[in-house]
């Protein structure tokens, strides 16, 4: 009956839309890892024989980042491989903001992290926000490292400034990404 198609293809739709929010989820999650490991890899490669203890650092972050994106590539992958509907729960897929402590911890820039709104408050921002809010900070952290030069200027370069004030419902998140001091790009040509 055209009822019965109809749903079928609103069933095919929904699905497509949870796998194609997994999949953007995925290209974030592993972007930014690529990119933390590339960074942390060249500025580990650049000071090694003078700065072993950065070295021993860098690859200390590496190896935890390169884990915890094996472990979301595995969760993301598992969740594409099944079969039938996927429910609420498997849906719900994604760190939040009650993880932000990992990702700041590895993630190959100095961060000066300030919350508003008390230790609980990551917890009180609903799951879909919390997991979009997260990706908003990752997305953010892999620009300063792309672009903002903390990678090349070692242990001396200016923290990224992240806040995250949660106040009744609304989430606010600043980030601010210093440049220091870089050289200046040569230009062909003069």
């Amino acid at each position: 009956t055209p009822e019965d198609r109809l749903a079928a293809a609103e069933r095919r739709a929904a699905d497509l839309a949870v796998r194609n929010r997994l999949a953007r989820e995925l290209h974030d999650s592993v972007g930014h890892a690529l990119s933390a490991v590339t960074l942390q890899a060249g500025a580990a490669r650049r000071v090694l024989d003078r700065d072993p203890e950065f070295v021993r650092e860098a690859l200390t972050a590496i190896e935890e980042t390169t884990r915890r994106t094996v472990g979301e590539l595995d969760a993301v992958l598992g969740l594409l491989r099944q079969d039938g509907e996927p429910d609420g729960e498997q849906t719900a897929y994604g760190p939040g903001l009650d993880a932000l402590g990992g990702l700041l911890a590895h993630c190959g820039v100095p961060v000066a992290y300030e919350s508003e709104g008390g230790p609980e408050a990551p917890g009180a921002v609903r799951p879909d926000v919390s997991r979009e809010a997260y990706r908003i900070v990752q997305e953010g952290l892999s620009n300063a490292l792309r672009h903002g030069g903390v990678a090349a200027q070692g242990a001396e370069a200016p923290p990224v400034r992240l806040l995250v004030a949660v106040r009744a419902e609304e989430l606010e998140i600043v980030m601010e990404n210093p440049l220091g001091d870089r050289a200046a790009v040569a230009r062909p040509g003069g």
